[in-house]
């Protein structure tokens, strides 16, 4: 396929290899937290040693340093002691991840580099599915365009798995898998916590958060209860400042024409100081039974709600100095709602262990968005808010109200022979069922000052909601989209000796997809008017994908500390329909059907542990190929609606390093690095759009870093501890379309905290980004006004604990 050029207004500024800078600051970091303790050997009588953590990752229950894949494990304890809750404080934590969107509920994660950045797809539904896959516990909660953000509480370790894992969790695990694993009830043990953190941000609101847990036995040896429950009202630090707009001469939709008038928007009823506020409320509630000594079931019910109010961008163009400002003239809300049950039935047949697994979620969002900076450069602007003849239009305040409900229903049965074996197997069979109805009512107040007919639905197409638009609605989207799947995967390893094991896995999976709706809008004359996408796409949707992954590993134990071994695996995701296929320009043909883009990855790692268990050190190098690059794009020489293609080929490779030390058992160092260098190696011919062979893939900085101390003391009565969290992020782009491609700059984080336990009470003082720094997460112009989203500048806050 051809696409038209589009005149590059990225920033591309040149990159310098900060590779031996950043693990020189590294070193010098770690030099100097030496000093804080005594040698290992000098406190050999002390009782010195690391934390185990026993992971999932391989579907199996064992030490994180005994699973052959590359595999950072966040445990209970270090939960609570980095405060983390959300999604960007564990995302932000672990080198070689990182994630794009606009603000909480809208986030997307990467890891590896393996991404194409940011799209102009402003419809979850018709976008990429995501490149790592996120579960809670068993459960897959990860969706095209709008990840599940669930509340960090109650948990009993993140685990974050890199590189391809489709093997075992699916299609969307083409760069790795994030999974939250819950506190499950415990019998004969009756536990209560409370956590109350209060905080202020610098130049913004003060945030309160308040969560809890109870378990409780109902049963002896047979029965319990776990519930935990939240609220955390996280207050806005960006300002909504007064302006006033006028639909510009220059949008293209003029063709030269100057009108007399021109109507002004202004924001008056909408300015508002911290204007961008989340608001996560919830509860996670499981009941655990002992059917007998061989089999167990858990019931758990998930419920969250998460409002936002204001943007998470700011323009730095009205920005002085440290000032976090944008300028909306119409009301921007989000009202996110989920629902989950799952149940999860553990037992045994003969030799055989046996896991069933199913799910049922169902998650509804409705929000606004301000669409006031499409007057800029939407080309059909003028037509609906300007008298015929372009003589007086106008006010260009504009706005889309979104709804989206997806409903997800996912069973798996697994079985597995004992490890121990010299043959051993695990797999099963795994069924997924989605259904998504997507509406977005795209809404020009002035239209109807100009005689615009009221927007009606196209008889013979989809449509969830039949009736006739409100006023001012010129143009909507409503689709149903399906997505249903069948796979059968298995993992088989075989001791080829005491210390070496060779393990092949597979996944055979059938993916059925489909589309239907319509994109309709409306003229002064009677309608309806539109694209009929169920006619459009008729003989292509649905459509079946099918093929299988495969995963081979060798693992060497080279001694009881040391663990080597070898990975290739394989992982892709689904393609998709294009609502507008078979337009274009004329000599661009838009695809009906973008095809599933691939990884596979060759890595080799190493896990080990030495000092009398007092130091940890892992792993990896890895290279990765990254077929039929998916990339959504929106060009207005080509047509007025986003489309996605495939857009050529990348090679990813890398380097990883985690450490952890315990020189005394009053100190801990942590650190991990990760050192990307990505490239765009091969285009179509006939793309122009996109960045040339050579360019680096969006969001994959190239070194990453974080380095942590903890010192904790005993004391008559109580203990007091200090911890230092730094994190270094390189620089790195936004996209690999060239006229949204924008450098995002490097930043360092700095976070300390100071706190005391006594009995069952905990406290804490800490700042987060002590130096206020103004980190870029994300940054774009998909509407000629350009937007970055920051960390949150710096915060102070007390959080207190109690545990019983």
């Amino acid at each position: 396929m051809m696409l038209n050029d589009i005149s590059p207004s990225a920033i591309n500024a040149p990159r310098r290899s900060r590779i031996a800078r950043e693990v020189s600051a590294s070193i010098l970091a770690l030099a100097i937290a030496t000093p804080l303790g005594a040698s290992a050997q000098e406190n050999s009588d002390q009782d010195v040693g690391l934390e185990e953590i026993v992971v999932t990752a391989s579907r199996r229950s064992e030490s994180s340093q005994d699973v052959a894949i590359a595999l950072q494990a966040i445990s209970e304890t270090k939960l609570d002691e980095l405060r983390i809750d959300s999604f960007n404080d564990y995302v932000g934590l672990i080198p070689g991840v990182n994630a794009s969107g606009q603000g909480p509920g809208k986030q997307e994660v990467f890891i590896r580099g393996i991404s194409p950045g940011r799209t102009a797809v402003r419809i979850a539904s018709l976008g990429s599915e995501p490149s790592v896959a996120t579960y809670l516990d068993e459960t897959p909660i990860s969706y095209a365009g709008r990840n599940i953000d669930l509340y960090a509480t109650d948990l009993g370790r993140i685990e974050v798995l890199k590189g391809p894992q489709g093997t075992l969790f699916g299609a969307s695990s083409q760069a790795g898998t994030l999974r939250l694993i819950s506190n499950k009830p415990e019998f004969n043990e009756f536990s209560v916590g409370v956590t109350v953190d209060v905080s202020d941000t610098s130049g913004g609101e003060g945030s309160l958060s308040v969560e809890g847990y109870v378990n409780f036995p109902l049963v002896d040896d047979k029965l319990a209860a776990r519930i935990a429950v939240y609220n955390s009202d996280q207050g806005g630090y960006i300002d909504n400042i007064a302006a006033t707009r006028q639909i510009p001469l220059s949008n293209p939709g003029f063709g030269g024409t100057v009108p007399s008038t021109r109507a002004t928007a202004e924001n008056s009823a909408l300015v508002e100081d911290d204007f961008n506020d989340a608001e996560y409320t919830g509860f996670r509630a499981s009941i655990k039974g002992q059917i007998n000594d061989n089999w167990d079931a858990t019931l758990q019910v998930v419920s969250q709600s998460l409002d936002t109010e204001g943007i998470f961008d700011f323009e730095p163009d009205v920005s002085p100095g440290d000032e976090l400002n944008v300028q909306t003239f119409t009301r921007d809300f989000g009202e996110d709602e989920v629902d989950l049950v799952s149940l999860t039935v553990n037992g045994a047949l003969g030799d055989l262990d046996l896991v069933y697994n199913g799910s049922y979620t169902e998650r509804t969002f409705e929000g606004q968005t301000d669409y006031t900076g499409y007057a800029n450069n939407g080309p059909f602007i003028p037509y609906y808010i300007c008298t015929p003849g372009y003589d007086s239009c106008g006010s260009p305040a504009l706005f889309t109200a979104s709804f989206f409900e997806t409903e997800r229903s996912v069973h798996e049965v697994r079985i597995a022979t004992d490890s121990d074996r010299q043959l051993s197997f695990i797999g099963g069979v795994y069924y997924d069922d989605q259904q998504t109805i997507e509406r977005s009512d795209f809404t020009y107040p002035a239209s109807t000052l100009v005689g615009f007919q009221p927007n009606l639905p196209i008889p013979d197409a989809f449509a969830s909601d039949p009736n006739v638009r409100a006023p001012g609605v010129t143009f909507f989207n409503d689709f149903l989209s399906d997505r249903e799947e069948l796979s059968f995967f298995g993992s088989l390893a075989y001791k080829v000796s005491d210390t070496v094991t060779a393990t092949l896995g597979a996944r055979r999976y059938s993916i059925d997809i489909g589309l239907r709706g319509q994109s309709s809008f409306n003229f002064r004359t009677p309608g309806p008017f539109g694209n009929n996408v169920d006619q459009i796409l008729a003989g292509q949707t649905p459509t079946e994908l099918s093929d299988t992954i495969f995963k081979l590993n060798v693992s060497w134990n080279a001694s009881d500390d040391v663990l080597l071994y070898a990975t290739y695996s394989e992982g892709f995701r689904s393609g998709g329909f294009n609502r507008n296929g078979g337009g274009g320009s004329g000599a661009v043909n838009i695809p009906f059907f973008f095809e599933s883009d691939n990884v596979n990855s060759y890595e080799l790692g190493w896990k080990t542990q030495f000092a009398d268990n007092t130091v940890r050190l892992n792993g990896a190098v890895y290279y990765t190929d990254f077929t039929d690059l998916q990339q959504g794009v929106l060009d207005f020489s080509i047509d007025n609606s986003s489309f996605f293609d495939n857009v050529g080929d990348a090679e990813v490779q890398g380097l990883e390093l985690d450490l952890t030390w315990a020189p005394t058992d009053a100190l801990s160092v942590f650190g991990s690095f990760s050192y990307i260098d990505s490239e765009l190696v091969e285009l179509p011919p006939t793309i122009t759009n996109i960045s040339p062979a050579g360019s680096e893939l969006p969001f994959a900085p190239e070194t990453q870093w974080t380095l942590g101390a903890r010192y904790e003391q005993e004391f008559a009565g109580f203990s007091g501890y200090a911890q230092t969290v730094v994190k270094y992020t390189d620089d790195r782009f936004s996209s690999l379309v060239e006229i949204a491609r924008f450098p995002l700059d490097s930043y360092t984080q700095v976070d300390a905290s100071i706190g005391a336990r006594m009995g069952n009470w905990n406290g804490s003082l800490y700042v987060d980004n002590l130096s206020d720094e103004r980190g870029q997460l994300d940054i774009g112009a998909p509407d000629l006004i350009f937007r970055i989203n920051p960390i949150r500048p710096r915060t102070i806050g007390i959080r207190v604990s109690y545990d019983y």
